[in-house]
């Protein structure tokens, strides 16, 4: 038949590109209802294929209602519909995304730079020492014989079993006592918080962040139509009383209170108990994401916020990502038991539920202690990592950088003195860093307004302690320049 062929190198089988190009004739009108089509064995021999591959496409015309058969053994074009108009071509990867919602086309267009293979990535941890040959025995012990329940019947809030061994390990971990009741398993905290904040907000509610703050919270603030309200974040976290006077009826505040991303700062117990208050009064929400805080480097580390809260007004998130393997996806959030029920509902009619395959076997490396095991050393680790960083900038860029204490997490920000700051910015500094290979995040990029601060954040969960100082020459040169 005119215009066909077989293209031998492409991923689609045979038959899929013989039914192809012959539906395409036949919607495009080259072939009329009524047409008759050659023998199966004579369009074999034109296109050089076998018989099989031919009647195996007719087969599948005939089950979508393309063909028919007539007395005789012949086939025949059935009488289908065709387009009335020409289609709308989907637009090209160079085109502008009008095509896209308006709160989706702002969350493409905020400008983030980061890379997760650079040693200064700040949320990546080391997965080098990770126990690999206990995690990947539990999952074959979870899988030999695996109950209904983890096959079939996975709850929307997760495994019973797992929000039990959460609400323990909460408990040693961070001291936060709540009952499994009180847990949702999700897909890590970003996924956590998608759902909040569709489950909370309208579209044009006024959301407090933190300024700066923690890029991913904003894109899923913005895809739910949050009107979002920078409040700057000084040595003792949020300034709450700013909060209050920019936007006093705000329907949820989203916070790292323990561990403040980018800073690094710990917010005071006066300022949690003053935001607390308000939302109580307001009958606001408040999302405390517990950011790296199972990595403290020091003995004492802040109370939740979730902690403090007696009114139910706290939802707390967490995720086992960060401190096991970044692509598990398993998180976890606390709330009260009738956020909860409504959650798990909820989620029921979205997503259904966290993928399962992975929670039995956290359980037992929960119980079992592998976790708490493998924090206590990696805490080391990072610590080490953390001093061995400081040290060099110390050494390297005496005078031009203030590095905030941090008790915790994967990273430093190293703010530019106002010297530093008049001679160059800290996007420049980061873009030329690429060509290094040590490419570093600039500060000013998690601002949501202009930035009154310009640094860098030096992550190190990647960065071993033997190459900070080589590692971080190349960006001391940087700032010379």
């Amino acid at each position: 038949m005119a215009g066909m062929h077989l293209d031998r190198h492409s991923d689609m089988p045979l038959y899929q590109q013989v039914a192809a190009q012959l539906r395409n004739q036949i919607l495009d009108g080259r072939l009329p209802a009524g047409a008759r089509l050659v023998g199966s064995r004579l369009l074999a021999a034109e296109l050089g294929c076998s018989r099989a591959i031919v009647l195996t496409a007719f087969d599948l015309l005939y089950s979508e209602g393309y063909l028919q058969s007539v007395p005789r053994g012949g086939v025949v074009v059935a009488a289908v519909a065709r387009p009335s108009v020409p289609a709308t071509p989907l637009p090209d990867a160079g085109s502008a995304d009008t095509w896209l919602s308006t709160r989706w086309r702002s969350v493409l267009d905020t400008r983030y730079d980061f890379d997760l293979g650079s040693p200064f990535s700040t949320g990546t941890p080391d997965i080098a020492d990770f126990p690999f040959d206990v995690w990947s025995r539990l999952l074959r012990q979870a899988w030999h014989n695996p109950t209904r329940s983890t096959c079939i019947d996975m709850s929307p809030l997760g495994w019973p079993p797992l929000r039990e061994a959460t609400a323990e390990f909460l408990g040693a971990v961070r001291g936060l006592l709540c009952r499994p009741e009180e847990v949702a398993i999700t897909a890590a905290s970003s996924g956590a918080l998608d759902l909040c904040c569709r489950m909370l907000l309208d579209p044009g509610d006024e959301v407090w962040v933190e300024e700066p703050g923690f890029i991913e919270a904003r894109w899923a603030l913005k895809a739910a139509g949050a009107r979002l309200v920078p409040v700057p974040v000084d040595d003792k976290g949020l300034c709450v009383a700013e909060g209050m006077r920019r936007a006093p009826n705000a329907k949820l505040v989203v916070v790292t209170p323990s561990h403040q991303f980018p800073l690094g700062v710990a917010m005071g117990l006066e300022r949690r108990q003053a935001l607390l208050e308000w939302a109580n009064q307001r009958g606001s929400w408040i999302i405390e994401d517990d950011y790296n805080s199972e990595f403290r480097h020091r003995d004492n580390m802040p109370a939740s916020l979730k902690s403090l809260d007696r009114s139910g007004r706290v939802i707390y998130l967490g995720t086992f990502s960060k401190v096991m393997l970044p692509s598990l996806r398993i998180g976890y959030l606390v709330a009260n038991p009738r956020f909860i029920e409504a959650f798990g509902r909820g989620r029921a009619r979205i997503d259904v539920h966290t993928a399962g395959t992975a929670q039995p076997a956290l359980v037992e490396f929960l119980r079992q202690g592998h976790l708490l095991r493998y924090l206590r050393r990696m805490r080391k680790v990072y610590a080490d990592r953390q001093r061995a960083v400081l040290q060099a900038l110390a050494t390297l860029a005496p005078g031009e950088l203030e590095v905030p204490p941090t008790p915790a997490g994967l990273h430093l920000t190293a703010l530019f003195t106002p010297r530093l700051a008049a001679r160059v910015s800290d996007r420049d500094i980061s873009r030329r860093s690429r060509a290094t290979g040590n490419f570093i995040q600039p500060l000013s990029q998690c601002y949501l307004g202009e930035p009154d601060r310009q640094g860098l954040l030096v992550g190190y969960g990647r960065l071993r302690a033997d190459e900070a100082h080589a590692r971080l020459s190349s960006i001391a040169a940087l700032l010379r320049a």
